[in-house]
């Protein structure tokens, strides 16, 4: 289950905050001591240091930066990701750069963003990088927190990345795809559905489930994002007097076990990687892209009270370069580098952490007032 929490309110700046600023503008063009260049003999080449490593898109980039981070020799890392993928990635990242040792800080964004937060607001930051979901990401941009970095390896769509002039601030790894999955041995191939519209269909009847939480409410947001507000609304009204879903508090890959035992036909919010990983079990359930398919993201990122910058560059260009986009994609989740055969939509795409935070509580009204 994909927590969203209320947004918070954050400390005004402090001399640690001006601090960081400076060096946010360092990053941007202006200057500052802490990101600067040295030269070594008259007319020598300009070596950037400090945050100006996150930025720096010279010729030698990749040995500067290697250079850097052998002297650093660790990062922190931060990240709501669960599972044997953590693992993974960093075994990989500590192949590639065996001398940088990662630190990994693992735990649920309700316990990691405010937390995160505190510690940066506090002048006492413990992390370099991160990987979060969006909503998460825009929780620590709205505390003004992220520095801008380059990444020679983001070619995708814009509609993954959060720019700051020529770089980034945000920038996607993985996708998790949302929409429509159900049981073979309880929908017959003739009922299901080919469109939103045809939930309505009297045989899907006690058959369908979503899920009380972000991720069912962000179903509700794609149909007003398909059909408009007023159409929208009204097929909501039609599918909860006609075939209403019913609403647990589980999380996504519970809700399709329910799905893959056979409790329920059908889940109109269920993740594809559940779905394959049931499939693959022997389990008789088939996931449908019925458009939009909603992109849950996760992102990358760095602090800016980043303490190793160059192994900080090194890992968010890792993140979306081909090492770790296999290893996403070997555990089921979407690339943003790969295009897809169906209409996509990000419900965090160009929305503040407010924005984001009042759109996910207007769907939770929506949900209740016609599938409570």
């Amino acid at each position: 289950m994909r927590i969203v929490r209320p947004i918070r309110k954050f400390a005004k700046p402090t001399s640690v905050g001006v601090a960081a600023l400076a060096l946010l503008l360092t990053a941007c063009g202006s200057s500052s001591s802490s990101s600067s260049t040295t030269t070594s003999g008259s007319g020598a080449s300009k070596t950037p240091t400090g945050d100006a490593l996150l930025t720096y898109q010279g010729s030698n980039a990749t040995s500067v930066l290697e250079a850097a981070a052998k002297t650093e020799g660790k990062l922190n890392f931060m990240t709501s990701l669960a599972g044997p993928i953590v693992t993974q990635l960093v075994n990989a990242f500590e192949k590639q750069y065996p001398y940088i040792h990662v630190t990994v800080n693992r735990a649920d964004e309700s316990t990691l963003i405010p937390q995160t937060i505190s510690e940066e607001q506090a002048g006492k930051p413990a992390a370099d990088v991160f990987e979060v979901t969006s909503p998460g990401a825009l929780e620590l941009q709205a505390a003004g927190l992220l520095v801008p970095y380059a990444d020679p390896t983001a070619q995708m769509p814009a509609n993954y990345l959060t720019k700051s002039g020529s770089n980034y601030l945000l920038v996607t790894d993985r996708i998790s795809w949302l929409a429509f999955g159900y049981n073979t041995t309880k929908i017959p191939a003739a009922d299901v559905p080919k469109t939103l519209s045809d939930l309505t269909n009297p045989a899907l009847k006690g058959q369908l489930v979503t899920e009380a939480s972000s991720t069912g409410w962000d179903w509700i947001g794609s149909v007003l994002y398909a059909m408009g507000k007023t159409k929208g609304e009204a097929f909501l009204q039609q599918l909860g007097a006609t075939n209403k879903p019913a609403i647990v508090s589980l999380s996504g890959a519970a809700t399709a076990g329910l799905v893959a035992s056979g409790q329920y036909g059908a889940s109109i919010s269920v993740f594809q990687d559940h779905f394959l990983e049931n499939a693959a079990k022997g389990s008789p359930v088939k996931w449908l892209p019925l458009e939009p398919v909603i992109a849950n993201v996760g992102q990358v990122g760095v602090l800016k009270g980043v303490a190793d910058p160059a192994a900080a560059a090194l890992f968010v260009n890792f993140e979306t370069g081909p090492t770790a986009q296999g290893i996403f994609q070997q555990l089921h989740y979407g690339s943003p580098n790969v295009s897809v055969p169906f209409k996509t939509w990000v419900p965090t795409q160009g929305l503040t952490a407010a924005q984001y935070s009042s759109d996910l509580s207007s769907w939770h009204a929506l949900q209740t007032k016609y599938f409570g």
